[in-house]
């Protein structure tokens, strides 16, 4: 019993590795061709920053490789992008063995909601927090003598970091969809934990958000509380569905 338990594991982390390996290769694909169009996507990533630029200030670089390695880090950024629903899909096979039969079917819903969500969430921060988090951040701390002049390395992590922290928080619903069919969190098991819940969410909006600013932090606290009650819903929700599979499942057994 102990050696199948053992090479039941042993297969996991064979899976886990498989998955992952695809989903790199999936990045690698995408940013060769995303690498072409690296100027362009660079410069619409850095239009919340530069329209949120002081008087006087501007995007500089500082040493002579940084412009080759910021175009490197654009096409990943948008490789990751692209390659998302490819990604969602080596998720869905490492967690498929657990579901039941008719929940392996949802696997395109699974997929096509997980991209909504993870773009939403990018939309979210590029049109929304991030220029609210820049004008305070860059014009607040400028004066007549002191001028902002960001690296354009330093802004573009800056901002990747805000743009894939803000998709993957508005994962969440998700998350707890596949925890709940699952049958490792329920509803009453997120309720009960609201409290802790709402001290880890202000601990990963500021971890999360690469600021000091509360606002960009809030922008991203406040979808994080929303989510997790609209994720007790969805636990609620699947939860029961999952149940009824169970038993169903029983009674053809018996």
């Amino acid at each position: 019993m102990n050696d199948e338990a053992k090479m039941s594991f042993l297969e996991h982390l064979g899976e886990l590795r498989k998955r992952i390996l695809w989903s790199l290769l999936s990045i690698l694909v995408f940013f060769i061709p995303a690498y072409a169009y690296s100027a362009k996507v660079f410069d619409w990533l850095m239009l919340p920053i530069i329209k949120n630029l002081p008087e006087g200030s501007t995007l500089i670089f500082t040493r002579p490789t940084e412009g080759f390695t910021t175009y490197l880090k654009v096409s990943f950024f948008a490789a990751i992008f692209a390659a998302f629903p490819f990604i969602l899909y080596q998720i869905w096979k490492f967690v498929a063995p657990a579901l039941y039969k008719k929940e392996k079917k949802i696997v395109i819903p699974f997929i096509l909601f997980g991209t909504i969500l993870f773009l939403i969430g990018g939309s979210f921060c590029y049109f929304i927090a991030a220029p609210a988090a820049f004008k305070f951040l860059l014009g607040e701390y400028s004066s007549e003598y002191v001028k902002a002049f960001p690296s354009i390395s330093e802004a573009l992590f800056f901002f990747m970091s805000l743009i894939i922290g803000f998709g993957l928080v508005f994962e969440f619903p998700l998350v707890v969809f596949v925890l709940s069919r699952l049958g490792i969190v329920t509803s009453s098991f997120l309720r009960e934990k609201r409290k802790y819940a709402i001290l880890v969410g202000a601990v990963l909006a500021a971890i999360l958000t690469p600021t000091t600013d509360a606002i960009s932090m809030m922008f991203m606290f406040v979808p994080l509380l929303i989510f997790y009650e609209l994720g007790i819903l969805v636990a609620w929700i699947f939860g029961k569905k999952r149940e009824k599979v169970s038993e169903s499942e029983a009674d053809t057994i018996v």
